[in-house]
């Protein structure tokens, strides 16, 4: 059978979808790269917030009023987990939904499967063919799921279910295969995963796991780590990170608010357990790049909330932060409370960002001057204006994929390059960049100035 699949969401639904995938294939199924040519039409769905649902609602929709009788189009993933009723409402003529991590039910269902879903073993030669979902030089590793967290607001837990961590033999086989593959980054993702190895008893089992993985694929450069608990970065674990050669200092600790007041009613950590972990991390790597995410507009939270998160971010300077304005959950505590109007969490958004944005530009211009590795990951070059010559677009190891800042390097060069730079510029957000030995990248680039709404 030929399939097309789209998926939404976090990193986390692209490691479903690529698991997903390698099932298919197993079996035979083939990719191909447009919905219009497959007899199966899959969309791995996001649920975590109404403007996610609406956008898998809405993708489905496309999808539909576009396929030929004889297409079969399923929907999967964490939207259906929850909520496969209204998506069935809103899209009647859907074939089958399924939740999430139903990849081997999926594969069963369309035909003979084999009995467990299993990690190819490592190749000598890169992937062939297109659709397998990682990026040429990046690919995610998703180390566990679910969650055992109670925040009032987030509904992972009842599309999650509790906390299951992935076996270090898999995840080192993966990631061991992931690397015969090309890939230059791997990046650590899991609803948790400083809580890694609990569920089997362990303590600090991430910062054993890092050891561990580190060891194994020793040629790929940039090992990230995602989605820390607050309270969860150890001594061990930050010191860890700062032994082993290719784990970047980069951390993602998701942090929600400033607020002490406000962190209690979402049943997150204080902002002494926040500010303890943020100290770990950085008497452990001085030069740690930290991102993090806020909620704003979270039910009862008051101008002077509000303004003690701002103090807090100013106090903090993160390198990064996403923001997010409070989207109810039905289900979750938080969505039974009284909410704040739409216009006081847009207003209130636009002043977080514009205080982000500036602590970002900031960081940048200190990196003026300095070297840093570059991973390219444009296949074609940008062309600069007015005949300046291509510009490749990469990262540097403080800038995790789509979420965080681009390197835009004088030159061109391949997918998967890394090379040496020297910061010539700093814009809000991204670096302009010289291969060393190379004269400066011109002033203007056919790139625009991300706009201050950038997560």
């Amino acid at each position: 059978m030929r399939y097309h699949l789209t998926t939404l969401g976090c990193a986390k639904n692209t490691v479903d979808s690529i698991r997903l995938e390698r099932t298919l294939r197993n079996l035979r199924h083939t990719p191909v790269t447009t919905p219009d040519l497959a007899d199966l039409i899959l969309v791995n769905t996001c649920g975590f917030i109404d403007a996610a649902k609406d956008e898998s609602i809405q993708t489905v929709k496309t999808l539909e009023s576009a396929r030929r009788p004889n297409q079969q189009l399923y929907v999967i993933g964490c939207m259906t987990q929850i909520a496969a009723t209204e998506v069935r409402t809103a899209v009647p003529n859907i074939t089958a939904t399924y939740g999430a991590e139903a990849w081997e039910q999926i594969a069963a269902d369309l035909g003979p499967a084999s009995d467990t879903y299993d990690i190819p073993q490592p190749s000598p030669s890169p992937l062939e063919g297109e659709g397998w979902g990682e990026r040429s030089s990046s690919a995610y590793l998703k180390i566990s799921d679910g969650c055992d967290r109670p925040c009032t607001f987030c509904i992972i837990p009842t599309i999650k279910g509790r906390m299951h961590s992935d076996t270090t033999e898999r995840l080192i086989n993966e990631a061991r295969w992931l690397a015969a593959s090309g890939v230059k980054e791997l990046v650590l993702v899991a609803q948790d995963s400083t809580a890694y190895g609990e569920d089997a008893g362990q303590r600090d089992g991430l910062a054993t796991f890092l050891e561990r993985l580190s060891e194994a694929v020793p040629h790929v450069p940039w090992i990230r780590l995602m989605y820390a608990y607050p309270g969860r970065v150890t001594p061990r674990l930050a010191h860890a990170m700062a032994a082993l050669p290719n784990i970047v200092p980069y951390m993602d600790m998701p942090l929600q608010h400033g607020s002490d007041a406000v962190l209690h009613r979402m049943k997150r950590p204080s902002l002494r357990v926040a500010r303890q972990s943020i100290q770990h991390v950085r008497d452990a790597m001085p030069d740690i790049a930290l991102r993090t995410t806020f909620i704003v507009g979270y039910p009862g939270e008051t101008e002077r909330e509000f303004q003690e998160l701002l103090d807090f971010v100013q106090e903090q300077r993160f390198h990064h932060i996403g923001a997010f304005t409070y989207s109810p959950q039905p289900g979750t505590p938080a969505a039974q409370l009284p909410q704040l109007t739409e216009k006081t969490k847009q207003r209130r958004y636009a002043r977080l960002m514009e205080l982000a944005q500036a602590i970002s530009l900031e960081h940048n211009r200190a990196l003026v001057g300095q070297e840093l590795d570059v991973l390219i990951e444009s296949e074609t070059p940008t062309q600069g204006e007015h005949g300046t010559g291509a510009v490749s677009v990469g990262r540097t190891h403080r800038d995790a994929p789509e979420v965080d800042g681009l390197a835009l390097v004088k030159g061109e060069y391949p997918a998967g390059t890394m090379i040496r730079v020297r910061v010539d510029g700093a814009l809000h957000y991204d670096l302009l960049c010289t291969p060393v030995g190379i004269s400066s990248v011109p002033q203007a680039l056919a790139i625009p100035l991300h706009p201050i709404t950038r997560p």
